[in-house]
């Protein structure tokens, strides 16, 4: 579904275009959606003021299970069929909370979360559950966005090596390590030229479409990078214009955080640049 399929389908006027649609298509048995539309919109006081063509767009994803004598019970279910099936740019700050979510809306959006009780106040369990689900897929989905962007990198810098290690004249290609096995530390196995021929070059891949431009660097990378010294690099790429920007365990070094206390660092934020 394109963003302006989206925006069309994801409107009360949709929303409740399909519901009436629903309600009358077991007394039309023969009729296909758009003859159950045409007679909605004879029928119904106000049928002309409902989108029936996005209506059209939202029926194939929201589930023939929705009941559409319930009302709010439907209207959520558009919300949530649509925000699995589009997955729109907000749909990221869903786990932050309802308060911090609503203020990325457009007013017509939030109408939707509003006409299906999902802004009431104070919530009911049921729209608790409902918002705690879409928060669990919203996760899910943000999760399966960020390995899709990681796989993307990670293909980039084959690419890159393979046409690299030609050059330097290695009759061997790059491995690609985090899909052959995942708990080698690294991602691609890559080569350099060795005084008694090729030798290992280890690269963690990172993506980032953050500004300003940034990578996080884990404990467990941060060890397997020590005991492999020079032969490990990062490879870093702003995924918004494909550039690379390529670390060694030396450039980061001074950006690693240390142990105090009873305190121990996990995971460490690194800012780049071209100057860096």
């Amino acid at each position: 579904m394109s963003a302006s399929a989206f925006g069309r389908t994801f409107s009360m006027g949709a929303f409740e275009a399909l519901r009436l649609v629903r309600i009358r298509q077991p007394e039309y048995p023969y009729k296909d959606f758009q003859g159950v539309a045409d007679i909605v919109r004879q029928v119904e006081a106000d049928g002309a003021a409902h989108d029936f063509d996005g209506a059209r767009n939202l029926d194939v994803v929201v589930s023939a299970d929705a009941p559409p004598a319930d009302a709010l019970s439907f209207y959520r279910a558009c919300i949530e069929a649509s925000i699995i099936g589009h997955r729109p740019l907000w749909v990221r700050t869903i786990p932050l909370g309802r308060r911090k979510f609503v203020q990325k809306l457009e007013r017509d959006e939030a109408q939707c979360f509003m006409s299906a009780g999902l802004l009431e106040d104070p919530p009911s369990s049921e729209v608790i559950t409902w918002w705690d689900r879409i928060a669990a897929q919203t996760r899910m989905l943000t999760d399966e966005s960020k390995l899709m962007q990681a796989r993307e990198a990670e293909k980039r810098s084959l690419a890159y090596e393979a046409t690299r290690i030609a050059s330097l004249g290695i009759e061997r290609g790059p491995v690609w390590m985090s899909i052959e096995d995942n708990t080698a530390g690294y991602d691609i196995l890559s080569y350099d030229r060795g005084a008694e021929g090729p030798v290992a070059r280890l690269l963690e891949v990172k993506s980032t479409i953050a500004s300003p431009l940034r990578f996080f660097v884990s404990r467990n990378e941060w060890e397997t990078c020590q005991k492999m010294a020079a032969a490990y690099h990062f490879h870093i790429w702003d995924m918004k214009n494909g550039t690379l920007f390529e670390r060694t365990a030396s450039d980061v070094a001074p950006h690693i955080p240390q142990d105090q206390g009873i305190g121990r660092w996990t995971s460490v934020e690194i800012k780049i640049s071209s100057n860096s």
